[in-house]
């Protein structure tokens, strides 16, 4: 069992204290409403929640990987989308922070972890989907600048992120992992966005298309070698396995608080809800599964933090996690009854919210896939 030390607690205390007062009230409004909560974001900034290290730690980071976990987690539990919008801002900004440049670094560092800027990670294509490496995005070194033709798909916080990391392939490279990097700023010429409209849950993170049609970016804006990102890619699609499943565990515990307040409300003759043993069951289940969810996702995150192989613990935390939320979810709903599912509903936000998670950063297939080869090829034939 991971026990937080105090200042962890203390971190939690004061996140709960904050989402409690300023998230929580407005989630069901700024479902309805969706687009980005700038304003939302720029306070979590405010109070330093965006200094923080994963995949690369870095010991001058004010929060260190799990403490980074605790917050989208503790975030999320208010609104589901703000932790999905934080996850690839922190994901670009610490490859800025790891292999920037170093103009590129003065330029946008201090704006990031201040929230004066926001970033989003242009990884996933038509061709491609889950497959982060199937990039038929093409980068050509033009001398003194870079020209890039491509497409992203299904990009958080398009259309209102300031800049864009994007993977692209040059004319150059060889193999299937030639991958190079690049930040794309909101006002490149020939960068255009397509908002993909209203999604069926985290309506509050905004997704879209990046489409760069001979899109002129500087020089000093590739990040890492030409043609060698792949290790940053690696870890970065890690990393946001993590991000999810924090988010996950976020939402898990919002089902789980709504569900006992529910079943603890007085009924006909004052006899609780929870007085029947197929609720108070249920809510067991439910307690079980965040439990474990939460465990399973804080071993993730200090395994990163040590720098331990953990491609295949991150894909089945992330399968767990978000899969096992989607149940809370459900059985949440299920306590409220026909309540539950009306469309301002809480527990309606967070079914819909928890199906999403099962799609995001890899789906739930997709995980399998990499967990079973990882396991199958790592016994000796």
């Amino acid at each position: 069992m991971y026990s937080l030390h105090q200042e962890q607690e203390n971190l939690r205390a004061e996140l709960r204290a904050f989402v409690d007062s300023e998230i929580v009230p407005a989630a069901a409004q700024l479902d309805h409403t969706g687009g980005l909560p700038r304003e939302l974001f720029k306070e979590v900034g405010r109070r330093g929640y965006l200094d923080a290290a994963f995949a690369f730690p870095d010991s001058r980071a004010r929060y260190n990987t799990l403490e980074g976990t605790i917050i989208i987690e503790e975030l999320s539990r208010g609104l589901a989308s703000l932790g999905l919008i934080i996850s690839p801002h922190y994901q670009c900004t610490e490859l800025i922070a790891a292999a920037g440049t170093e103009a590129l670094k003065k330029e946008m560092l201090p704006g990031a972890k201040r929230a004066d800027i926001l970033f989003a990670f242009a990884l996933s294509e038509e061709s491609g989907g889950s497959d982060a490496l199937g990039v038929d995005t093409i980068a050509i070194d033009a001398g003194d600048h870079w020209i890039l033709n491509g497409k992203k798909c299904w990009i958080t916080n398009a259309g209102y992120a300031d800049g864009y990391i994007v993977t692209a392939k040059s004319p150059s490279a060889e193999r299937s992992r030639s991958v190079s990097l690049f930040y794309v700023g909101k006002d490149a010429p020939g960068l255009t966005i397509h908002s993909c409209g209203n999604m069926m849950g985290l309506r509050s993170a905004p997704m879209g298309d990046v489409i760069m049609k001979d899109c002129i970016i500087p020089k000093h804006c590739l990040i890492g070698s030409e043609n060698l990102a792949y290790p940053l890619i690696k870890s970065l699609l890690n990393e946001g396995r993590l991000d999810m499943s924090a988010v996950a565990v976020g939402i898990s515990q919002a089902a789980l608080e709504l569900a006992v307040d529910r079943a603890n409300k007085p009924g006909k003759f004052s006899r609780r809800l929870s007085s029947n043993q197929a609720v108070s069951f249920s809510i067991a289940d439910m307690y079980t599964k965040t439990l474990a969810a939460r465990q399973s996702t804080y071993y993730l995150a200090s395994k990163m933090a040590n720098g331990a192989p953990n491609t295949i613990d991150a894909a089945a935390v992330k399968l767990f996690a978000t899969e096992s939320c989607r149940e809370i979810c459900k059985a949440a709903c299920q306590i409220y009854g026909a309540s539950g599912l009306q469309q301002e509903a809480d527990t309606n936000r967070l079914l819909r919210d928890s199906e999403m998670l099962t799609i995001a950063e890899g789906t739930s297939e997709i995980c399998k896939i990499v967990i079973s080869n990882g396991v199958i090829n790592s016994r000796p034939k």
